[in-house]
């Protein structure tokens, strides 16, 4: 465990920016957790996996605005749907850009979508910087509350033990005790 936490400690920064790249939301609750835990400083991780955030949300977004279109052309049914996305994306695109770190999924299909249907590369930068920064301040706030939480769980779960294991003796010591007079009453009925 002391080796998993040294590791953490001098690589768990570039550990939260590719898992933010890739995945994001347990990467960020698992940060949370281990800034609680104080194996990662929280100011540092959150300005890491908000670069990470928007880094991956940008490849996917360069993904689906350059190579999409050729990949779609070989899929017809395909290519209809998501042309019939078209409307719905633009009235909504914003949202989407700034919602899609808290949809789980969102991270990948959001940014490739808006690739795709050729939403504007600053729009969906400055909308995207600010939901991935609001998911990375909540996830990792998330992750920090539930570690605390955890801790004093754990910590009630241990007095909850010692409880438990005091009434198993005493429940033991007078079944002991009413065993020991059922055998006393039946040596003097002999």
């Amino acid at each position: 465990m002391e080796d998993l936490i040294n590791l953490l400690s001098e690589y768990g920064l570039w550990i939260v920016f590719f898992g933010m790249i890739v995945e994001g939301t347990a990467v960020i609750l698992l940060s949370g957790v281990l800034c609680h835990l104080g194996v990662l400083p929280c100011e540092e991780t959150l300005i890491v996996a908000i670069l990470g955030a928007i880094a991956g949300d940008q490849m996917w977004f360069y993904i689906g605005r350059n190579y999409a279109h050729s990949v779609l052309s070989k899929f017809p049914l395909l290519k209809e749907k998501v042309d019939a996305l078209k409307s719905k994306v633009e009235t909504k695109a914003k949202w989407l850009a700034m919602s899609s770190r808290f949809i789980y999924g969102g991270a990948i299909a959001i940014p490739l979508v808006l690739g795709i249907q050729r939403y504007s590369y600053k729009k969906f930068t400055l909308f995207d910087a600010i939901g991935t920064s609001l998911a990375s301040m909540v996830g990792l706030t998330l992750g920090y509350m539930l570690s605390s939480s955890l801790k004093n769980i754990t910590t009630q779960i241990s007095k909850i033990e010692h409880f438990m294991l005091l009434l198993v003796i005493i429940v033991a010591i007078m079944s002991l005790y009413k065993y020991k007079k059922k055998l006393n009453k039946r040596k003097e009925d002999i």
